[in-house]
């Protein structure tokens, strides 16, 4: 499967992106991908406009469970076909937590460490120096709490691209990767 490549371009990628290319309509890939989602009890999933959402189904699914977003486009270079823009992530909801962790240590170290400084400069004693170094160790952690938590749900990340894959082979019709 092309996706398995290494890509060291992106080092440190949490949620990775690929593109396919399809020679078939927008429509007729959506209607491809929802069918297939249809027979396969393994993906649940929904489609609004030229929107697919694949997930594990609720009994399967445990936090770090991921989802595919693909995104179907009509090809703008006047040929026949459609471009599938795939984004396989964890749950949106787990995704705006760490977006939110990230910020929040993110602000208190900075604001906080400048306030410790600046209460140092003026010869007054301050333990608020001590956010900015701590906001460093704690990151890094965070990154690394939810590299583990990818590692965790990769063999349902594998499961969903494949089945993009063979939902396509199983049809009759053709994709590749783009990039």
């Amino acid at each position: 499967m092309p996706f398995n490549r290494l890509n060291h371009a992106i080092l440190g990628e949490i949620r990775p992106r690929f593109k396919l290319h399809s020679s078939l309509a927008p429509d007729q890939v959506a209607t491809i991908i929802i069918n297939a989602k249809d027979e396969d009890p393994t993906v649940v999933g929904h489609e609004s406009n030229g929107l697919c959402m694949l997930k594990i189904p609720m009994q399967d699914r445990h936090y770090w469970s991921p989802e595919l977003t693909v995104r179907i486009e009509e090809r703008a270079d006047g040929n026949h076909g459609s471009y599938l823009s795939c984004l396989v992530g964890p749950q949106q909801s787990v995704w705006a937590m760490f977006a939110f962790i990230y910020g929040a240590i993110a602000m208190i170290a900075v604001f906080g460490g400048m306030y410790g400084l600046t209460q140092i400069e003026l010869g007054k004693p301050s333990w608020m120096v001590w956010l900015f170094p701590i906001g460093l160790i704690l990151l890094p952690s965070i990154y690394t709490l939810s590299k583990i938590g990818q590692k965790k749900g990769r063999n349902q990340m594998l499961h969903l691209i494949s089945f993009l894959y063979h939902s396509f082979q199983n049809a009759g019709g053709n994709v590749e990767r783009t990039d």
